[in-house]
């Protein structure tokens, strides 16, 4: 696994521009309106990282993995609602990264690039996911189906060549012509689950404590067992 950087901040902003239609992946399902739109998982990497500095200024995390890679985490001043980590904390570490494009209704609004978080609990252990959404509009230009190469601009007036290399992305191809507006979505996502033993028993002791005043006499007796919060998953693209 090369090392990862992650510039969630800037995509709250929209201020990435998205140029990623030559890239390939893994092929995913495609939906009922297939000639309308089409999705690929482009990587999904799992590991396991130490914390080695948590740069509070720069909202930056360095992490290093069993093999010695280090992974940089910025995360941004528009990230909230996360467990803190500190360094020497042991994390399991998942990112996902998927590819949409989708043919713009006439007259609809330019797409918005956004940022998600949420916080939970994975069997006792902190969890956070960082999910954001870097959303474009394009014009074609130009076709070439025998190579699967389209050349197209991008709102800020800057063009591209692509060469597709998935058969979602090549049938989505297909079903354009030179004029369309195609909406573009890179989808990333990084969860992590802070796997420290002492968290582990901090939660245990809770847990214990928790059952034994409900087992107390006289004490209420609840409606229903309370349940451990969760985290909504990060959005993936289907695989076949």
């Amino acid at each position: 696994m090369h090392p990862v950087v992650s510039r969630l901040a800037s995509l709250a902003a929209g201020s990435a521009a998205v140029c990623a239609l030559a890239l390939g992946g893994v092929v995913a399902g495609l939906p009922s309106e297939a000639h309308a739109q089409a999705s690929v998982l482009l990587k999904h990497q799992s590991a396991k990282a130490v914390v080695e500095t948590v740069d509070h200024d720069a909202r930056e995390l360095l992490l290093r993995e069993a093999n010695g890679h280090l992974i940089t985490i910025e995360y941004g001043s528009a990230v909230r609602d996360l467990p803190h980590v500190n360094a020497g904390d042991k994390l399991s570490i998942s990112f996902v990264e998927t590819l949409g494009a989708d043919l713009a209704p006439p007259g609809s609004p330019l797409p918005e690039s956004t940022l998600t978080t949420a916080r939970g609990y994975v069997h006792g252990h902190p969890r956070g996911v960082i999910a954001s959404f870097r959303r474009e509009r394009a014009k074609i230009n130009t076709i070439d189906l025998p190579t699967h190469t389209v050349t197209f601009t991008t709102d800020d007036d800057a063009s591209h060549v692509a060469v597709l290399r998935t058969q979602a992305m090549q049938d989505f191809l297909k079903t354009l012509k030179v004029g369309d507006v195609i909406d573009i979505t890179r989808m990333e996502s990084i969860s992590y689950i802070i796997l420290n033993e002492k968290t582990e028993a901090a939660q245990d002791a809770a847990n214990a404590a928790a059952a034994g005043a409900a087992s107390a006499p006289g004490a209420p007796v609840p409606a229903t067992a309370p349940q451990p919060a969760t985290v909504p998953a990060a959005p993936v693209a289907p695989a076949q």
